[in-house]
């Protein structure tokens, strides 16, 4: 019983020291964060110079937009998080000094988590100014927030996997797409109907249900595959 309460201390000191070093290294250098923001800022604005659609459809087309949009944005966010270990090796080092696997997933996936959910703010504010496209924002940041866990967690998983293995980060994209779909038709579904006047909690209730499960799902399984991943490896 001793044992295991001061591991569980350990654990979580290794958890925070790690996160703080991604987010400092982030918002010290703010290459990834600023590539991220100005890639929203153009896709935003090009689609507002091009934008051809009615009141109608522009909720449902806007919705769609945003979540791509903020997909391809995280694709860049955890890439740039993970290959700063992954390339001088230090990963390994933090292993030697006896970093668990999984505790140094669930870091990358909340560093993940945390940059994005700037992303986010920055997308809903320009979409908001360019486009008027407001939804109710308490339930938007909830759902932001539950979206961001999942897709966190499957592109810390994947970008592990590929950076490792010195596989190509065009292939991620590629793998990312077919596993996040659950993620980005819930979300589409559900940021339409908060954008609607007509705005009904049981609407949405069953698709935050199901996308909440997937964020367990992957963060538990992540975390297991991830230390197994690494110890098969050494």
């Amino acid at each position: 019983m001793s044992k295991t309460v001061r591991k569980i201390p350990g654990d979580f000191e290794s958890f925070f020291h790690l996160l703080r070093k991604d987010l400092r290294l982030e918002l010290r250098s703010l290459s990834t964060l600023s590539i991220t923001v100005i890639f929203t800022a153009v896709v935003v604005s090009l689609f507002n110079i091009t934008f051809p659609f009615g009141v109608d459809e522009k909720n449902l087309i806007v919705s769609i937009i945003i979540w791509v949009i903020f997909l391809f944005s995280s694709l860049i966010v955890s890439s740039g998080i993970i290959d700063v270990d992954m390339k001088n090796k230090s990963v390994d080092l933090l292993f030697i000094l006896g970093i668990k696997p999984e505790i140094y997933f669930l870091s990358k996936v909340f560093a993940t988590v945390l940059i994005l959910s700037l992303v986010q703010i920055v997308t809903f504010g320009l979409f908001y100014i360019l486009f008027q496209f407001s939804v109710n924002s308490l339930w938007i940041v909830i759902v932001a927030i539950i979206v961001n866990v999942g897709i966190s967690t499957l592109n810390t998983i994947l970008g592990i996997v590929t950076s490792r293995n010195n596989v190509n980060q065009n292939l991620l994209s590629i793998l990312v797409l077919p596993f996040t779909l659950p993620f980005l038709m819930g979300s589409v579904e559900i940021t339409n109907i908060l954008s609607s006047n007509t705005f009904v909690l049981s609407e949405i209730s069953n698709s935050m249900i199901a996308i909440f499960c997937f964020d367990l799902i992957f963060l538990i399984l992540g975390a297991i595959l991830t230390g197994i991943y690494f110890k098969l490896e050494n």
